[in-house]
């Protein structure tokens, strides 16, 4: 059963993806996740994003007729895609229901309908049986997770003996590394985007939580220089109309996506915010 708290978290998640929908197919073709950029190289987004995949295969250790969950999936873009490149059978759920009949036509127009599967369910309390999953995978997800060490172990729950997890997240650094107003305009972003989870993510920990919800050989890899190509990109629409309607300070709570694109991306240039792959695997 959903707690109280989470369904009032879910509201807001829907809230958000209601708001910010026409900007994820606009610029994204529907993804919630960036790409990932060869080093020193800049190159087109949806290309990006197939690399990203890529990677996700790679550290997930996903192959043919492997059991996968996509764990916020959106509009299925990365199920699809992975789906199709490995074929394995990719199940995505989202707490955002109308992201369900998106996803599953683009699994029919893409013709992986029968590798793929498409449901509203909360990632920390799924109904799927024990054991359930030879791999898991997030893009840029778990910071909507108001419990991420909850959901850590609702993950291992479901997951195979020596199957894999593997998350493509940011991480921010310690609090006091921030000013005041840089530290403010975060939690703003964050409050307007239900990123409530972020702030759990700091640099060079998570490893430490993903071992403590009893998975092994955890390893947190700092891939922001592949990835930041893909936010600079934003930046250059998003610079305008940040500092016209949105700079004023409180503004950012409502344009959480266009203040991130230019707060979020001048904090990833500092160092403060990174972006990062973690893996690792339950034993078994």
């Amino acid at each position: 059963m959903t707690s109280p708290q989470g369904t009032a978290l879910h509201r807001r998640v829907h809230a958000y993806y209601v708001h910010s929908e026409r900007g994820y197919d606009r610029f994204l073709d529907g993804a919630k996740h960036f790409g990932f950029h060869p080093e020193g190289q800049r190159i087109d987004e949806a290309q990006a994003r197939g690399l990203l995949h890529e990677q996700v295969i790679a550290r997930a250790g996903i192959g043919p007729g492997d059991q996968v969950l996509d764990a916020g999936c959106g509009q299925g873009v990365a199920a699809c895609d992975i789906a199709a490149r490995t074929g394995a059978q990719v199940e995505g759920i989202t707490i955002v229901d109308f992201e369900v009949p998106k996803a599953e036509a683009r699994a029919a127009r893409l013709g992986v309908s029968a590798a793929t599967g498409f449901s509203v369910m909360d990632y920390s309390a799924t109904r799927f049986p024990d054991a359930r999953f030879d791999a898991i995978y997030t893009t840029e997800t778990l910071s909507h997770s108001p419990d991420i060490d909850r959901t850590l172990r609702e993950f291992y729950r479901i997951l195979r003996p020596g199957g894999r997890v593997a998350f493509f997240e940011y991480s921010i650094a310690e609090t006091a590394e921030f000013t005041q107003r840089e530290w403010l305009l975060f939690e703003r972003i964050a409050e307007g985007s239900a990123m409530v989870g972020l702030r759990a993510f700091r640099h060079d920990r998570f490893a430490g939580r993903m071992a403590a919800a009893g998975f092994v050989d955890a390893v947190e890899e700092n891939i922001t220089a592949n990835v930041l190509p893909s936010l600079q990109w934003l930046r250059r629409f998003a610079r305008l109309p940040y500092y016209l309607i949105t700079w004023p300070l409180g503004r950012q709570y409502r344009n959480p996506n266009r203040s991130a694109a230019v707060v979020y991306c001048a904090m990833a240039e500092k160092g403060l915010i990174r972006y990062n792959a973690y893996s690792a695997r339950k034993p078994g």
